[in-house]
């Protein structure tokens, strides 16, 4: 993935989580708080590079400046056992996915008026 994308796909992620948790962006980039709110943006954000982008645990301190690459694999770990055992923290992933990805979603929606609008 170029980096320009990528970086634009970050953002928007980065956005996602400063609305879900309310939290600042530099609440996410740097491991300056042990907030809830803090902790849970960070994880949610050190998953989604490692996920999405294929980051391994020991590059996610270039995206988080602080995140040792134990911490990078524990907050993995933890956020996929959450996701399996509560369905609200399940939902709440797909929710993050969802905004993280607008601007995809958002144009394949465009797309499909377009066609009905020119079809009919």
């Amino acid at each position: 993935m170029q980096q320009n994308k990528m970086e634009e796909k970050l953002k928007q992620a980065r956005f996602a989580l400063m609305t879900m948790f309310e939290v600042l962006e530099k609440d996410i980039l740097f491991m300056n708080s042990r907030k809830q709110n803090n902790v849970h943006a960070r994880m949610y954000y050190n998953y989604y590079l490692w996920k999405k982008f294929n980051i391994p645990h020991n590059h996610i301190k270039d995206y988080i400046e602080g995140m040792h690459h134990a911490t990078s694999i524990y907050l993995k770990n933890k956020l996929e056992f959450e996701m399996n055992k509560y369905d609200s923290v399940a939902m709440e992933w797909k929710t993050f996915l969802f905004f993280a990805d607008y601007q995809e979603w958002k144009q394949l929606d465009d797309i499909k008026e377009m066609q009905t609008k020119y079809i009919i």
